[in-house]
């Protein structure tokens, strides 16, 4: 008997990863037509099918954004819906300073890991972007001072969240790059 709880559970865990990769995955396998459109998946609640050829045009933006800004820079948001993946995160003053927190410790490991001799200082989240995989993970813009030149801002991309026991968890923090 024990083993068939450990089996459902193993069941739930890997459904729940299956998820996450999907979650991951979608935008690059849309674009290349490897997933087909599916109504329960790509329509917002309470949108009208009437409407899908419009979806499916806001998708390609939405999905081409995610990949060529790695999901820091959407300007397009189709609404609720399974496959919209990453969302603008408009809950700025309720989680400041969570958001700071995050923002503060990955540039501090910025500052710790590079060879560089410049030191860079957060000075305040331009905008962020989420997704849920096992908890929120956010995509943060943020404007830095560099202490070491006091030139004018610079701009960061970082990509972090709270982990289980309340860690902050960074997978990326970088300079973002104009286009």
């Amino acid at each position: 008997m024990a083993d068939t709880g450990s089996s459902s559970l193993e069941k739930k865990q890997n459904s729940a990863e299956e998820q996450i990769a999907w979650k991951r995955e979608l935008p690059r396998k849309y674009l290349a037509d490897e997933d087909l459109w599916n109504d329960d998946d790509f329509m917002p609640k309470g949108a009208s099918m009437e409407h899908r050829d419009l979806f499916r045009k806001i998708y390609s933006r939405y999905f081409r954004q995610i990949c060529e800004t790695d999901g820091f820079d959407i300007d397009i948001y189709p609404g609720e819906a399974k496959a919209a993946t990453y969302i603008p995160y408009l809950d700025l003053e309720e989680k400041t300073d969570m958001l700071m927190e995050l923002a503060n410790h990955a540039i501090q490991e910025y500052n710790n890991k590079e060879t560089s001799v410049y030191k860079y200082e957060v000075l305040c989240i331009e905008k962020v972007n989420f997704i849920w995989a096992e908890c929120r993970e956010f995509f943060l813009t943020v404007k830095v001072n560099n202490l070491t030149l006091r030139t004018p801002l610079e701009t960061f991309q970082i990509h972090a969240y709270k982990g289980p026991h309340e860690e902050n968890i960074v997978r990326l923090c970088r300079q973002k790059v104009l286009k």
